[in-house]
């Protein structure tokens, strides 16, 4: 684990760079905004298969959808990032109060 950033641990990240780019390409969300979600205050992840996806929100206040792993040791492998739909953003403002 990384250390603490807002009182919420950080855990290691794992990515690829052909990763990174596909968010920037795709949905415009940087490595480091997905990395702030899990710092900022955010519902617990919901299991979907392999799959997490959690709601959160960036330093900055953009509010994301991330798909990832979680693999051993605790470390994190984002698949994916996209700002959150309405009813995403209205449930992250239900949950996070």
């Amino acid at each position: 684990m990384a250390p603490r950033r807002g009182g919420l641990p950080l855990p290691d990240f794992e990515w690829e760079e052909s990763n990174e780019d596909k968010l920037l390409a795709r949905h415009d969300v940087s490595a480091a905004e997905a990395e702030q979600c899990f710092a900022n205050p955010h519902p617990g992840p919901r299991r979907v298969g392999d799959d997490m996806l959690m709601l959160g929100v960036t330093d900055g206040g953009r509010m994301l959808l991330l798909v990832y792993e979680q693999k051993a040791k605790g470390v994190v492998r984002v698949y994916s990032a996209r700002e959150m739909t309405d009813k995403e953003r209205r449930t992250y403002r239900r949950l996070v109060r």
